[in-house]
């Protein structure tokens, strides 16, 4: 339970013209699917992502729902994509026993295949 509570309040200011952009750009545009995202001059391409993928998501999870994060499969160009599904809510997935016991030691695996 501390660890939850530690995560929930240690969010640190976000700058709001910052902020503002974040939204703008991720939300209401969706610039990083549609295509427009920009990171300094370089123009962002998800088919350009060719390195391994290991993609981590709740099932449970409220504010990113498991359709919106396992759409990723089809929006990259990597050929080494893996998915992982935890049994547990958005917040859970970071913090809760379960996943300290669960998904950091599949990470370390997925990692190992990979050299």
């Amino acid at each position: 339970f501390m660890r939850m509570e530690k995560w929930i309040f240690d969010s640190p200011d976000q700058a709001g013209e910052a902020f503002r952009q974040f939204i703008k750009d991720f939300f209401q545009q969706n610039k990083l699917v549609e295509g427009g995202l920009k990171i300094g001059e370089h123009a962002v391409d998800l088919k350009d992502l060719k390195i391994p993928v290991l993609n981590i998501y709740a099932e449970q999870d409220h504010l990113v729902p498991p359709a919106a994060s396992k759409a990723l499969k089809n929006l990259i160009g990597s050929k080494d994509y893996t998915e992982l599904a935890f049994p547990g809510g958005h917040i859970g997935i970071y913090v809760s026993g379960k996943a300290q016991a669960t998904v950091t030691p599949a990470i370390s695996d997925w990692l190992k295949k990979r050299g």
